[in-house]
């Protein structure tokens, strides 16, 4: 049996730069990592369960809802929580917090294959404990990407497929607890420096704070839904 791979999960608001920094980490790696993200799960689902902009799925298979309905209910939900400054809040149903449920899972498999991830997602004190739960037992390194909420809305504003108020929303939620194995600023360093830092950490250190926080969260379920990812 394959040795399990290790996890590098990163952790921050949209337009902090994950996606980039999971790239870079992957290229400039001396050993494979296969980077991912909840992204590719969201997409898996009939849009017609996704209240989102018809530009971030693709295919559009089904008319993109423009109103809460059954569908939606039991899938992804964005509402709009204040106007000026606008934020949002992303509402999980019964039917999409089982993507994430297993999405978590299906990360752990591929770890346990023998595979190395760089994982890089918006976990919120919500999402955590699943996070928690299936990573039992694998070597985790918890990585947090930090950057001002007025860089966020700056790229927010520029950036396609982006909708300006998400980053303020998952701004004071995202870093709860804030318990990191190291963190990063890709509005002080370049990807390049971050993924530097962060393949430097992993060589020299042992993960030690994501079992920590299994031991806090992994047993806390969600039973009522629709529940606030963000």
């Amino acid at each position: 049996m394959s040795e399990a791979g290790e996890i590098i999960l990163i952790n921050s608001t949209t337009c902090a730069g994950k996606t980039t920094l999971t790239r870079e980490l992957q290229k400039i790696s001396a050993k494979p990592y296969l980077a991912t993200d909840y992204d590719i799960f969201i997409a898996m689902m009939a849009v017609k369960y996704v209240m989102l902009h018809e530009s971030i799925l693709q295919p559009p298979h089904h008319p993109y809802a423009v109103t809460s309905n059954a569908w939606t209910q039991e899938g992804f939900e964005v509402h709009q929580q204040v106007e000026n400054p606008r934020t949002y809040r992303m509402m999980v149903g019964r039917t999409a917090w089982n993507i994430l449920r297993g999405m978590t899972r299906a990360y752990a498999a591929m770890a346990k294959a023998g595979n190395n991830l760089v994982l890089g997602d918006i976990i919120t004190e919500r999402l955590l404990p699943e996070y928690c739960a299936a990573f039992k037992g694998l070597r985790v390194f918890f990585v947090g990407v930090h950057c001002s909420l007025a860089e966020l809305e700056r790229r927010e504003d520029v950036m396609p497929n982006r909708t300006v108020g998400c980053a303020r929303a998952q701004f004071g939620q995202v870093h709860v607890p804030g318990e990191y194995d190291l963190t990063v600023n890709t509005e002080k360093d370049n990807p390049t420096r971050c993924a530097e830092q962060i393949l430097d950490f992993v060589a020299n250190h042992p993960p030690r704070v994501f079992e920590t926080l299994i031991g806090r969260y992994a047993d806390r379920a969600v039973t009522d839904f629709p529940v606030p990812w963000w």
